[in-house]
C-alpha cells in the first residue's frame, strides 16, 4: 500500500546534496532513525517513489540542528531543479493559457507538484491583482512543521519563473479546522 505522501528518488537525493553542502551531515545522520541513515548512504534512483517518513526525519533534524531557514532554502533549490526541468513545460503551458503572472502558476501547482510528489494537493484563492492565498492539503497525518517551511521555500520560485517583483509569502497558517487524515495550511503571497 503506498504511503500518503510520496517523493521522487531525485528529490530526495537533493535533500541530501543540500545537507552535505551545509555540513549538516552528521548533525542530520545523528537525528534519523537507522532506516533512514541507510538511505542517506544508498539513496533510492531519481526516478523511484518513496514515502515521505525519510524525508520528513531529514527535514525535522534539519530544522533542529538550524533552524527554518536552510528549510526554505531548500524549498527554493529545489523547485528551481525541478522547475528548471521537470515542470518547464507545463509552466509554460500555463502561461501561455493564463498569462505569465504569479497566479497563473499558484493557480496550477497541482500540475507542477505532481511531477516530484504525490499526496499534496493545491487551492488558490485571489484576493487582489496581486495578492491571493495559497492553500496545500497534505494527506496522511503526522506531517511536521518542517515541510510547511520547504513548501513556503517552494513557493518562492513562482516569482522567480513569472518574474514578479517585490515577491513575498507569508509564514504558513495551519488550519485547525482540515479535518482527520490531513493537514492543511495557508499561505498569504503578494508581489508589486
Amino acid at each position: 500500500m503506498a504511503a500518503a505522501r510520496q517523493a521522487l528518488g531525485a528529490f530526495f537525493r537533493t535533500l541530501i546534496d543540500f545537507v552535505n553542502e551545509k555540513g549538516l551531515l552528521e548533525q542530520v545522520r545523528g537525528k534519523v532513525s537507522e532506516e533512514t541513515r541507510e538511505k542517506m548512504l544508498k539513496p533510492p534512483s531519481l526516478l523511484s517513489w518513496l514515502d515521505s517518513k525519510a524525508i520528513d526525519e531529514i527535514e525535522v533534524a534539519i530544522g533542529e540542528v538550524a533552524g527554518p531557514a536552510p528549510l526554505i532554502e531548500f524549498g527554493s533549490r529545489a523547485a528551481r531543479a525541478f522547475g528548471g526541468s521537470m515542470v518547464q513545460p507545463v509552466i509554460r503551458a500555463a502561461f501561455l493559457l493564463f498569462g505569465e503572472t504569479p497566479a497563473a502558476a499558484f493557480a496550477n501547482l497541482d500540475n507542477f507538484f505532481t511531477l516530484a510528489t504525490r499526496g499534496i494537493s493545491f487551492h488558490w484563492r485571489k484576493v487582489t491583482e496581486k495578492e491571493g492565498v495559497v492553500e496545500a492539503r497534505f494527506a496522511g497525518t503526522g506531517t511536521p512543521q518542517a515541510a510547511f517551511h520547504v513548501l513556503q521555500g517552494s513557493l518562492r520560485f513562482v516569482f522567480e519563473i513569472s518574474g514578479a517583483k517585490g515577491g513575498e509569502i507569508d509564514p504558513f497558517e495551519l488550519v485547525t479546522d482540515a479535518g482527520p487524515g490531513a493537514a492543511v495550511v495557508r499561505y498569504r503571497v503578494r508581489w508589486t
